[in-house]
């Protein structure tokens, strides 16, 4: 769907460990709230979004349209996203679109870091023993399909040359990489999804202007839920 050219958007971000929301206005990010947590999200979201909209002098029906991280990253998190943004969509009858965690972390890496021949590599903590990863060129498009594996494993999937890492999963495979001899620098972002950034890619990459289809979470594994055991039968 078409939009202005300098929108006015609201942008989620509930996916990873922190809770995000930043309002565009114009075209220009105007107000952003950020809270680092791993769990919580849903009883944080929407006053953020009060406070974000206040910060902002806006109301809801005066958006455009609708951004929301798709994940990788806690299941219930990433579905608080989606839910609040769907809903605030259909209230106002406008469009939303969705973008996944690895571009706005790749997004947040600073130009000056990145050089022609790196690859900017996201790494994303995934609670357990692996971490989700994905690889993208300097202009930050994509090198990779996104995966979710230990640090052992992502050894050998990488590519080989210079890799700038970022992403709060980072500190779970240096150690790894450097043992393998790979050669990495690590980046200064902030290593948690910001909605400020979120909004800039829409902007920037015009999505609004393409074809979204039905915006689906990415989760690249089976959620961590145990099945009640099998009581043998009675008598």
């Amino acid at each position: 769907m078409k939009i202005s050219d300098e929108p006015t958007l609201l942008g989620l971000d509930t996916a990873g460990s922190s809770c995000s929301v930043a309002v565009m206005r114009r075209g220009e990010v105007v107000a952003v709230r950020l809270e680092e947590m791993r769990r919580g999200q849903s009883e944080r979201l929407l006053p953020l979004v009060h406070d974000v909209m206040d910060d902002a002098g806006l109301e809801l029906l005066e958006m455009d349209g609708f951004v929301v991280t798709t994940g990788p990253g806690g299941f219930t998190g990433v579905r608080i996203g989606l839910a609040a943004a769907q809903g605030f969509s259909l209230a106002c009858e406008k469009p939303l679109v969705g973008v996944s965690n690895f571009e706005v972390l790749a997004r947040a890496v600073p130009a000056v870091e990145k050089s022609s021949d790196q690859v900017v590599t996201v790494l994303i903590d995934a609670k357990r023993a692996d971490v989700f990863v994905q690889c993208f060129n300097s202009k930050l498009q994509t090198y990779s399909e996104p995966f979710a594996a230990t640090p052992e494993q992502i050894v050998t999937r990488l590519p080989e040359g210079k890799l700038l890492l970022v992403g709060d999963g980072v500190d779970q495979v240096t150690s790894t990489l450097k043992a393998a001899g790979k050669d990495i620098q690590i980046s200064g972002a902030n290593p948690r999804a910001n909605a400020q950034h979120l909004l800039n890619i829409v902007v920037e990459r015009k999505l609004f202007e393409q074809e979204q289809g039905r915006i689906s979470p990415l989760y690249l594994r089976a959620p961590d839920v145990s099945l009640p055991k099998t009581r043998s039968p009675v008598g």
